[in-house]
């Protein structure tokens, strides 16, 4: 512990849940050297169940155009909000010209953010470092610019809560599908949001059926009630051997599968941190392009468990180089089976 020269954080991250969660072991670094001050998340709607019940968070903001309105408006209004609270501190983990600009209206003393920005001029405290092309991991980034208030942790950790109700819940829509609650299986996340090039579908649901034929275990698809159609074809690919959880759970009731789930197979998404934060062994599949390379964005302390395709150029929908290719359909089903069939060598 330090001399508490701060007593109330706000740490900004309205982005999106994977981001999230890479950023909540800050707080424990923040109560660890500040044990009496208090922590503010400032989030949007949808990510809030993440937090909750966080043992290092005191207070949560949600900041979402839908509340806040648009323009000017709503800047104002996110200032007042902010200045409100009378914080000492603002980390921007998630910088934008908006935040950074509230921020500053909302007079906090010590605004955190990266020096190598347009709007940097509004952070008085930078970190001088470009996270892009930083090859260090992203919850590494963070607690980096927690440590320039002497912010630490000895160890990281991710403190997901999750309640009772949500694990019961999870064990009858098991039961219901003839898993009980001695019973190993595997959950693949097929879809990301857009966040990241994805594995084929014809090809997850090709390793579903490997997992189920071969290994003999259950496999559960998971999904937004918007990605109904990715699972789907998953499912169909599989010759509809797997279970569809897709649209049917909440954020809690997610992290309560996973963490019951023997292995998670997914893209780079937020669910596989997920994964991560609670403790499930993960396999991950990553495009070579730098913005989403594992280095910064990969499954936290399980970068042994991440494929990639052999390649190091890769098409994205906007790309213009004709000798880039589409390249995470070069991975292939054995390939990610075999690394799959290691992880559960012994589980079954």
């Amino acid at each position: 512990m330090i001399q508490e020269k701060y007593h109330r954080f706000l740490i900004v991250r309205t982005d999106r849940m994977g981001d999230v969660i890479l950023s909540t072991p800050v707080l424990t670094a923040i109560k660890q050297s500040y044990p009496h001050a208090e922590t503010t998340m400032l989030i949007r709607n949808y990510t809030k169940d993440l937090i909750s019940g966080h043992p290092d968070l005191d207070n949560y903001l949600i900041d979402d155009a839908a509340q806040e309105g648009q323009g000017i408006f709503g800047l104002f209004k996110l200032a007042k909000k902010l200045n409100c609270k009378k914080f000492d501190v603002a980390l921007i983990l998630h910088p934008t010209f908006r935040l950074a600009l509230a921020c500053r209206l909302a007079k906090i003393p010590t605004r955190i953010g990266t020096a190598y920005r347009l709007y940097s001029f509004l952070f008085n405290n930078k970190v001088h470092r470009h996270r892009k092309n930083a090859g260090r991991h992203e919850c590494d980034l963070n607690l980096e610019m927690a440590e320039t208030i002497g912010a630490k942790t000895e160890k990281v950790a991710f403190k997901f809560y999750i309640p009772d109700t949500a694990f019961q819940r999870v064990e009858n829509i098991l039961a219901q599908n003839g898993i009980d609650e001695n019973s190993s299986f595997v959950v693949i996340h097929p879809g990301s949001g857009g966040s990241a090039l994805d594995w084929p579908l014809q090809k997850f649901g090709k390793l579903a059926q490997k997992i189920q034929n071969d290994l003999n275990l259950p496999v559960v698809l998971t999904g937004s009630s918007s990605e109904a159609g990715v699972v789907k074809q998953v499912q169909t690919a599989s010759n509809n051997q797997c279970i569809r959880m897709d649209g049917e759970l909440a954020t809690k009731e997610l992290a309560a599968l996973l963490k019951r789930a023997t292995l998670v197979i997914a893209n780079s998404t937020g669910p596989l941190h997920l994964a991560v934060a609670v403790g499930t062994s993960v396999v991950g599949l990553y495009c070579p392009i730098v913005p989403c390379r594992p280095e910064r964005w990969g499954p936290y302390g399980q970068l042994d468990s991440v494929i990639m395709p052999p390649i190091s150029k890769c098409r994205t929908q906007k790309s213009k180089n004709p000798e880039a290719v589409n390249c995470m359909d070069l991975i292939s089903v054995d390939e990610v089976f075999k690394l799959v069939r290691e992880k559960l060598t012994g589980i079954k």
